[in-house]
């Protein structure tokens, strides 16, 4: 082996840059491998350039947000949780803002401000060398535990301890094209089928172009299976795409059902337009404005009740003429727009790629790691954090907790 170090860190995102600012607390030598030309490029775009860093929820509810085993983070958590993460930032010059949904942003709505307060520290600290363009092929263990890395450059280096942070496989432009399953799988681990997710879900109904980017505000969804048994509901924004619906909402209700989809499943989705009013109360008052708007036709009437940019979607659902006016609508025509406003139906048959998950649903499995430490329960002295696990969360900063709180666990772990 051509060189060694105390420490190698593969990946410099969230949690590989913070899992290098704990670790060399000690005056370890550290090599941080990172395969793109720049650290830091997913934690530069995260929440769209303005980095939803963490949530303010108390422990219990913050868990009930992660899929899969959140129990899991309860020990990492108890060191490094939302409290140190954002003291931590601000010890670091980096003020910080809690916005609606108890999310916590960087004051200034830059996500560089959060990557800049990590990589300035890493880069001024002579104990870290940092390779770029460099990804590494291969763990090197013996039977004592892990060894060292082989990187692509054709050079080995010898480490007392490694720890894993290359991210999961969503955004790949930024690097994160799932390596680090291969490199936990070649050792010996267990990797949970990797899917999408917080991602886009794609429906067989054709969306008209006019919709296509539209967005509504405070409308319900509710996911069911075939047998119609209800899998989800979520209330708030969402967004016609080209093959669906993205936005808020369907994001969130992607982490419940992509699983299913990869899995083969065709799953109903219904829009609820008017949640705020019940079955029984629309009715009325859809019978009241029927009444009188008797003269008008109903392709134009429906602006009554939608914005003009729905219109071609409903009347597409519905199989009412479109010149009828609206005296002339019968009470099974009246239940038609009932049904269409409270219950817009859509067959959801997949999810778009990794492209555009925001993360990863899947990984090493958590049965195989010590959640005290990060450690591989098969593989001494290896660490596994981040995207890598499998663990995933809804939308609003859980996801980047759960790297820093890994990252920072692994880190402190390798010091001992």
């Amino acid at each position: 082996m051509q060189a060694r170090y105390d420490i190698v860190i593969i990946g410099a995102g969230a949690a590989g840059l913070m899992a290098a600012t704990i670790a060399a607390e000690k005056q370890q030598t550290i090599l941080l491998v990172e395969k793109m030309d720049q650290a830091g490029r997913k934690l530069r775009i995260t929440g769209k350039g303005r980095c939803n860093l963490t949530n303010t929820s108390p422990i219990k509810e913050f868990i009930s947000h992660i899929g899969s085993d959140g129990r899991f983070m309860r020990n990492a958590f108890s060191m490094f949780f939302n409290n140190e993460l954002m003291q931590f930032f601000e010890q670091k010059g980096v003020a910080l803002n809690i916005e609606r949904g108890s999310r916590v942003f960087p004051q200034s709505g830059k996500a560089l401000d959060i990557f800049l307060a990590l990589i300035n520290g890493i880069e001024r600290n002579k104990n870290i060398s940092i390779l770029k363009n460099t990804s590494v092929t291969e763990l090197i263990t013996s039977p004592a535990g892990i060894a060292g890395v082989a990187l692509s450059n054709g050079t080995t280096v010898a480490a007392n301890k490694v720890i894993l942070a290359t991210g999961g496989k969503s955004y790949p432009l930024t690097g994160s094209t799932g390596e680090g399953y291969t490199l936990a799988k070649n050792v010996g681990h267990t990797i949970v089928d990797p899917i999408p997710s917080l991602v886009p879900l794609v429906c067989t109904e054709k969306i008209p172009d006019e919709l296509i980017g539209f967005t509504l505000k405070n409308v319900s969804l509710t996911i069911s299976d075939s047998n119609d048994k209800k899998i989800c509901n979520f209330f708030g924004e969402m967004t016609f795409t080209p093959d669906g619906i993205g936005g808020p909402i369907v994001l969130s209700a992607s982490r419940m059902v992509s699983r299913r989809l990869q899995n083969g499943e065709q799953l109903r989705a219904t829009l609820d337009l008017k949640p705020a009013l019940d079955h029984d109360v629309l009715d009325k008052k859809l019978i009241r404005e029927l009444n009188e708007n008797g003269t008008r036709i109903l392709k134009d009437a429906l602006r009554l009740w939608l914005p003009a940019e729905m219109i071609p979607l409903a009347l597409q659902t519905m199989t009412i003429e479109h010149y009828k006016r609206l005296n002339q609508v019968s009470a099974t025509d009246r239940k038609k727009i009932l049904r269409m406003l409270k219950a817009l139906p859509f067959t959801i048959v997949g999810t778009r790629s990794f492209d555009e998950a925001i993360v990863t649903q899947g990984g090493v499995s958590l049965k195989e790691v010590n959640p005290k430490t990060m450690e591989s329960k098969l593989v001494k002295n290896l660490y596994i954090t981040g995207e890598l696990l499998d663990l995933d969360a809804d939308t609003g900063g859980y996801n980047l907790q759960i790297a820093f709180s890994t990252g920072y666990a692994a880190g402190k772990a390798v010091n001992e």
